[in-house]
């Protein structure tokens, strides 16, 4: 890691790592990581905690402790988990939620819904551990404009975008030829990979020399293939699970990406890692950094589910050579600031604007 490489004050610690079952009043309170974490701040002695995970493994009982001690505390959040406990931001008729408003709402009307007893103690263990965040944190971090909004609204307490860093390295840029279409991501029903492959059906009929390859593994991927088989889509291959190397070649041998999400989702890792092939990309409007895609004329934006509207802007890209090297061109523009060095030095900063003003205040 760069922080280990390089002359940095920041130490980063790994907690509830080896844990990887926990029983059910643990997700509520883990007395094991909570200790530890307690004691490590005793030993350590850190001028600010910066925390990126709270769950089942780690739960937040130790910040009111480092509160008593006048330690600040800088939570990351990665996605809408404490918006709300379903983390889908969708409610059961595919509706997108802006905000949370009551348990029963969550419990009996938010996606997905399991049972009862699971969704009621999903919601209270998402509630206790929202209050004490709430009660103990100083100022929060995001990915996405999108989350920084929503965060804000339901925490009430300082903070802001920070995007993540770039962190697939680009050595083919310009040894390969741009050959196919790629999905890069998880086979479930909320990825929108059915609505692109709907989609890519209507193409396959107009431009039937184009190629679609998709990477990924989940539990709706023979069902897709059978979509494909019953409905004789041609050129359509699934490539399962890729490691690095392998996903940068095909990166690299892409015309551009696709990410038809059809859940609200804080970023977006694969629209960086296109960027940093100097790719474009096709994404739908519940991607979390849609804002900055618009802003920055780096990929076309379509409405999530929207078979045909997810047409149309790829037979754009495939047709307008023009648009399509703007775009890329502006792609590799937005992400030059987006190096883990230049993250780390961002980082630095706010720390330190965050203990100066803790020291105001005290």
């Amino acid at each position: 890691m760069y922080a280990n490489e390089n002359k940095t004050n920041i130490t980063f610690k790994w907690f509830g790592v080896a844990e990887k079952k926990t029983k059910i009043y643990q997700k509520f309170y883990n007395a094991q990581t909570t200790k530890a974490i307690i004691k490590e701040i005793d030993t350590f002695q850190p001028d600010l905690i910066h925390c990126f995970s709270i769950g089942a493994t780690v739960t937040p009982q130790f910040m009111s402790y480092a509160k008593r001690k006048s330690i600040p505390i800088i939570q990351s959040f990665r996605d809408y988990y404490y918006i709300c406990p379903k983390g889908y931001m969708l409610d059961i008729t595919g509706k997108t939620i802006h905000e949370h408003n009551s348990f029963i709402n969550c419990v009996l009307h938010h996606h997905p819904k399991k049972n009862l007893l699971y969704d009621s103690l999903l919601y209270l263990k998402q509630h206790l551990h929202k209050k004490i965040i709430k009660e103990n944190i100083s100022y929060f971090l995001t990915p996405s404009n999108n989350l920084t909004k929503l965060i804000k609204h339901t925490f009430n307490v300082e903070g802001e975008t920070l995007p993540n860093p770039v962190l697939i390295s680009n050595l083919l840029l310009e040894q390969k030829e741009s050959k196919h279409l790629l999905f890069v991501g998880r086979l479930e029903p909320q990825k929108g990979v059915m609505t692109l492959l709907k989609a890519f059906q209507k193409i396959n009929k107009e431009l039937p020399n184009e190629h679609l390859k998709i990477v990924g593994s989940g539990s709706i991927r023979l069902e897709l293939e059978a979509f494909v088989f019953k409905n004789k889509i041609k050129n359509v291959s699934f490539l399962g699970t890729k490691n690095r190397e392998e996903l940068t070649f095909l990166y690299a041998s892409a015309k551009f990406i696709i990410v038809p999400s059809e859940i609200l989702e804080s970023y977006g890792n694969v629209i960086l890692e296109s960027f940093a092939f100097q790719k474009t990309v096709v994404i739908s409007n519940l991607l979390g950094i849609q804002d900055e895609i618009i802003r920055s004329k780096s990929g076309l934006v379509f409405p999530h589910g929207d078979v045909e509207k997810l047409q149309e802007a790829i037979e754009i890209l495939l047709t307008n050579p023009e648009l399509k090297k703007e775009l890329e061109v502006n792609s590799s523009s937005y992400i030059k600031e987006l190096t883990f060095q230049k993250h780390l030095e961002r980082l630095e900063i706010i720390y330190n604007r965050v203990l100066k003003s803790n020291k105001t205040i005290s």
